[in-house]
């Protein structure tokens, strides 16, 4: 193997220091069904294996190098455009492309990683001598995309760390994150995509429904993984403000939801007519709306109350969720926001509830708040988007 450029050296030496890149790659093959995943550092001259998980005995090994103008890799460095080839033989544009031929490969993907601040690191890369279907889902697709974000926000952050504390690799700051990714990549998706992969993809339409919708949970899942770690190394969430002028109806439609999920909770609303539409990232508004709605109501016994209402006030828009009947301690409220771990059992899994967390950084991104109060016996949200009406 040629001698490799001490940058080159330092990037391979970094993603094996990283245990949650082990596990992202496991997840990446169980989620594609490939049997060779890779991170690849892609410059202009090169193309090097960083990380690799090898399934199926290729022989591919970190610090390998492949022909830069060979691989499709070079074509998602200077495009920026993923490649998801399912089955190259059926693929018009790349059926006579060398590389698969070269490879050995007739399943493929190629994402690109960028750091947080845009710049091009290289390509979450994998492939397989089989052609593999699930690559025409669309939500493994979204989930291998927000793999790829999650590495670069993991690389940025350890380049950043190395920068300031050069020297023996202390992680006193990041162990806490360290585990909770491990929790969120090995328990939320790897063990629930085994599982997928074990059925039996010509199964009877309603097995397939489940397993779509299984698939469209696990994409969330990596999305929220990538959100997570976005978030915990303060580069905030990234949103898409835009005007909304049914927002009133988008907030029934989502109440209506949770009356299905608690049918034995008196819920009811509130809402104020709105003098124009709104401008925010609705999807956003909605999941964060979402994980307080569900803190309250689970935390409500059977008959339990819960009011949803609005204000607008100095035309800044506020939303409220309380109840008179929810359970909580007075001493527990600031740690409603914190990341929630829940240690397996022998009835489920270990898991990492973030639906509050991040409910809070849309906020925030939104230029506003969320916060919990405890009034007078009753548990009460307070969601302000102070920019909404500007």
């Amino acid at each position: 193997m040629p001698s490799q450029p001490s940058s080159t050296v330092e990037s391979i030496e970094l993603m094996a220091s990283l245990d949650s890149v082990a596990a992202l790659l496991r997840v990446v093959c169980d989620v594609s069904g490939l049997g060779v995943a890779t991170v690849a550092e892609v410059t202009e001259q090169r193309w090097i294996a960083c990380a690799v998980e090898d399934r199926i005995a290729y022989g591919l090994q970190p610090g390998a190098e492949l022909d830069l103008e060979s691989t499709l890799c070079n074509h998602v460095r200077s495009s920026h455009d993923a490649v998801i080839i399912s089955d190259v033989t059926q693929n018009p544009t790349y059926c006579d492309h060398p590389a698969p031929g070269l490879y050995g490969w007739k399943s493929y993907l190629s994402v690109p990683v960028f750091r947080p601040n845009g710049t091009f690191f290289g390509t979450l890369c994998a492939f397989d001598p089989q052609p593999r279907p699930l690559l025409e889902q669309r939500s493994v697709i979204d989930t291998l995309d927000g793999f790829a974000r999650l590495l670069g926000e993991l690389l940025a952050r350890e380049e950043q760390r190395r920068e300031e504390s050069p020297g023996a690799r202390v992680d006193r700051d990041l162990t806490p994150l360290h585990d909770q990714l491990l929790v969120l990549l090995e328990e939320d998706l790897q063990r629930p995509l085994q599982a997928l992969a074990a059925q039996d993809l010509h199964a009877d339409a309603s097995q397939m429904r489940h397993w779509h919708t299984e698939a469209q949970r696990l994409a969330e899942r990596s999305g929220v993984a990538a959100d997570f770690v976005r978030a915990r190394l303060g580069h905030g969430l990234p949103l898409k403000p835009a005007l909304v002028d049914d927002f009133n109806e988008q907030l029934l439609g989502l109440f209506a939801t949770l009356q299905t999920r608690f049918p034995g909770q008196t819920l009811s609303s509130k809402l104020p007519a709105l003098p124009a539409a709104l401008r925010l990232d609705l999807p956003r508004v909605l999941q964060a709306l979402d994980a307080v709605l569900e803190q309250v109501a689970s935390r409500n016994p059977s008959g339990g109350n819960l009011l949803l209402r609005g204000a607008i006030k100095d035309r800044c828009y506020s939303l409220i969720v309380e109840s008179s009947t929810a359970v909580v301690e007075p001493g527990t409220l600031s740690q409603l926001f914190q990341p929630a771990l829940t240690r397996a059992d022998l009835a489920q899994p270990a898991r990492l509830d973030l639906g509050l967390y991040l409910a809070q950084e849309i906020a925030r991104g939104h230029g506003g708040s969320l916060v919990a109060r405890l009034e007078a016996g009753h548990l009460r949200f307070l969601l302000t988007l102070p920019t909404a009406l500007d």
